[in-house]
């Protein structure tokens, strides 16, 4: 089975309108920030809810997340994407926070917008699961990452990408049918 090479410069995507925009924003340009904002925060709000599991903490993380891309907007390389490198800031928001917590924060269950006869189970499940594999999950199924994406976000190779999702799968499968 082929494996995907991240580490040669010739099979990466060129992000070339994602430094422009990171240069336009460094500079002042609001139209930039704001298109950055709008693009990306509905989808960074979610990410963080379902991995938080609280909504207000939710949004201010997600606010936090583009304050901190703002102020370090010229240090944007472009070595990934925007997407990828936003998302990055914000899990990383997400970790001190879960660190600073000295208990268990009450979790609200996230709304799926279809509901499946197993939705409450997963929902519970995904929240059982520790911080890396709830991750690893909410991007690979419910942003539809795909690896190239996943493994530039969280700065691992193909190979532990895919050791991790299968592990995370397992995890999750068994917490889900433990609760029948």
């Amino acid at each position: 089975m082929d494996s995907i090479v991240l580490h040669q410069t010739e099979d990466r995507p060129d992000y070339a309108e994602d430094r422009e925009l990171a240069r336009r924003c460094a500079s002042g340009d609001e139209r930039a920030v704001r298109e950055v904002f709008e693009t990306h925060e509905p989808r960074l709000r979610k990410l963080l809810y379902r991995n938080l599991g609280n909504r207000e903490d939710a949004e201010e993380l997600a606010v936090t997340t583009f304050v901190r891309f703002w102020r370090t907007a010229h240090r944007f390389r472009g070595s990934c994407s925007l997407k990828a490198y936003l998302t990055r800031i914000a899990l990383n928001l997400c970790h001190d926070a879960g660190r600073k917590r000295k208990r268990s924060p009450i979790l609200e269950p996230p709304v799926p917008e279809e509901e499946h006869p197993w939705a409450d189970r997963i929902r519970a499940g995904l929240l059982r699961l520790d911080r890396e594999d709830r991750e690893l999950l909410s991007l690979y199924y419910l942003e539809e990452w795909d690896y190239v994406e996943i493994c530039e976000s969280l700065s691992i190779t193909y190979d532990v990408l895919r050791t991790r999702l299968v592990r995370a799968r397992k995890k999750l499968r068994l917490l889900v049918e433990d609760r029948e």
